[in-house]
């Protein structure tokens, strides 16, 4: 805010709290007197413009020096050429270069992000030869080593534009007077194909901070909402406003004010401010996929929270197997518990940095074999099984007692999905004078919370695809 607005508020404070003194003196004296005191409003405004022209000069002689432009969109550290990012952003760079007509530069300007292969990663000869431990850095360490991804990705693209920008200016015969000036947004560094996957039952307190990639099934979405990273605070004091950033868009309060000389302590947030910055933010709850000898009996199938930012969002709906890739994170188990004897309790989630979902490559695979007829094949050891099951006398019993055999009882429920999968035959179909009945039955099974429904489903689901 500029130094107007600050004069004209501390103007107005000082003439409302002067007052007529009681030692005498006419009114004329006092405002002559007034006069000749020095103006305190027009010295902190002059200091402030100075110290904020100063900084200003001060920051652009710094950045002149500062070979990657947009370090200070990824990095909070001062550059400095001994960082110990400056090794893998390099490498990064180098491995970007090589692989620069392979990407959509619009689509990557346009998402703001990047899909970088880890396993085309970690097989690179020079990526390894430059940064043999990437895949340990990655994992211990993965904010730091995808921001260098990040900026290495952006130096690549604003080089690359800026030499087409000259060769257009060429072309059209302009001069060149200075550097040409091209604008580059954030972009992230998505990894996928990252390995190992780490099973739901294995993430624990140990793996706080870590990448980590896992694969489930989507069971509930949010709505996508605004999260505030970074918010602009008005000073009570003197007027001042600032840009504050808020990590993982937890709200917090400044400590103290930009401005040397304001010892001001008390901020308004100005939600409306063009310094206020917010991105998109999805909530998903993936549940774990488990084969038949890794079920646990009596036990649901474990959960565990993802958020989604930016083009991440509205990847997936309920009901799609996706491969999360991400950093564990934890947040407060209890917001509204207030108790200094209550215990401190996190929960962890996941901060997803890419998603896969393989709901379409399914769908293609089953295209493809039906296309070309593919036929499943059956051992030897197989067809005896078969007539061993055809041989029994009770066949219904047994098909309903081998459907989800890992939940007790509930043999009605899973009667009733064992029908369902073999399906019915359609009735009056050609009769025109009665209605006619589908084959297909539907089944909706109601319950008390924790008796295995969503289990029993999701086998009925999977079976039916065998």
């Amino acid at each position: 805010m500029n130094g107007d607005y600050r004069g004209r508020g501390f103007g107005r404070g000082r003439f409302q709290s002067w007052k007529r003194g009681r030692g005498g003196g006419s009114f004329t004296g006092k405002w002559r007197e007034r006069e000749h005191r020095p103006d305190l409003n027009k010295t902190t405004r002059k200091h402030t413009s100075e110290q904020t022209s100063q900084s200003l000069l001060l920051q652009s002689t710094l950045d002149q020096f500062i070979p990657y432009k947009g370090w200070k969109l990824y990095f909070s550290e001062v550059y400095s050429s001994s960082s110990p990012f400056i090794e893998k952003i390099q490498a990064f760079e180098n491995f970007f270069t090589r692989r620069i007509d392979l990407y959509d530069k619009d689509e990557i300007e346009r998402k703001g992000s990047i899909l970088v292969d880890f396993k085309e990663l970690t097989k690179d000869d020079e990526m390894t030869k430059l940064v043999p431990t990437i895949a340990n850095e990655l994992r211990d360490t993965p904010e730091k080593t995808l921001a260098c991804m990040g900026l290495a990705i952006h130096q690549v693209l604003t080089r690359d534009l800026e030499r087409h920008a000259a060769e257009l200016q060429a072309q059209e015969g302009l001069s060149r007077d200075g550097e040409t000036m091209v604008n580059v947004p954030h972009i992230h560094a998505r990894v996928y194909n990252y390995e190992p996957l780490t099973q739901l039952k294995n993430v624990r307190a140990n793996y706080y901070g870590k990448y980590i990639a896992l694969r489930g099934t989507v069971v509930r979405v949010s709505n996508i909402k605004p999260l505030c990273t970074k918010m602009a605070f008005l000073c009570a004091a003197c007027g001042e406003v600032q840009g504050f950033p808020l990590p993982d868009g937890k709200y917090n309060l400044p400590t103290k004010c930009p401005v040397p000389i304001c010892r001001g302590r008390s901020f308004t947030a100005l939600r409306s401010s063009p310094l206020t910055v917010t991105m998109d933010w999805q909530s998903i709850k993936i549940q774990e996929l488990m084969s038949d000898d890794q079920r646990e009996a009596g036990r649901i199938p474990r959960t565990i929270e993802c958020e989604l930012v930016h083009d991440l969002v509205d990847s997936c709906v309920p009901g799609d197997t996706v491969t999360i890739t991400g950093v564990v994170k934890v947040s407060n188990a209890e917001e509204g518990s207030r108790n200094k004897n209550d215990k401190c309790m996190f929960l962890l989630y996941i901060e997803a940095n890419s998603v896969s979902n393989s709901k379409g490559q399914k769908t293609k695979t089953s295209e493809d074999g039906c296309k070309h007829g593919a036929l499943m094949e059956f051992s030897l050891k197989d067809l005896y099984a078969i007539q061993e099951i055809q041989a029994e006398e009770n066949l219904f019993k047994l098909i309903v007692n081998s459907l989800c055999p890992v939940i007790f009882g509930h043999e009605l429920v899973k009667a009733g999905l064992a029908l369902a999968l073999f399906g019915g035959s359609q009735k009056y179909a050609d009769d025109k004078n009665r209605i006619p009945i589908r084959g297909d039955p539907h089944v909706l099974v109601v319950g008390d919370p924790g008796l295995g429904k969503s289990q029993m489903l999701q086998v009925g689901n999977q079976s039916s695809r065998i």
